[in-house]
């Protein structure tokens, strides 16, 4: 299954650090979690002021993404995600490496979002 999730440009001791902005961020890992894979796509709506949610989660689509792992989702990018079925789970505020939340993932430790929390 592929998962994205925001992340940060910066990195601590080669671990990628997780964005908590989704919209705002500058990068997405897209990971497979059976691989372990991992690709860093680029925002494309970084310059937009409205409409993000459509464009990310159609890039997502395209990229085959089933899921996404936030700290926090607005309601735009809620509602365009689970419109095109991709599911959305929340980090847990004191995860901060892409590792150990796509670690929890796969173990089934996060919980599904069934409404923006931001």
């Amino acid at each position: 299954m592929k998962i994205a999730v925001p992340i940060l440009e910066t990195e601590v001791n080669g671990k990628k650090l997780i964005n908590a902005h989704f919209g705002r961020t500058n990068l997405f890992a897209v990971v497979d979690t059976e691989s372990g894979k991992i690709e860093v796509k680029e925002n494309p709506t970084l310059q937009m002021e409205r409409g993000k949610g459509v464009y990310i989660a159609e890039l997502f689509k395209r990229n085959g993404v089933e899921a996404v792992l936030v700290k926090e989702v607005g309601p735009g990018a809620f509602d365009k995600l689970t419109r095109m079925g991709i599911r959305i789970y929340q980090i847990p505020e004191n995860v901060k490496f892409l590792d150990e939340a796509v670690e929890m993932f796969k173990k089934g430790e996060l919980k599904q979002l069934l409404e923006p929390n931001g």
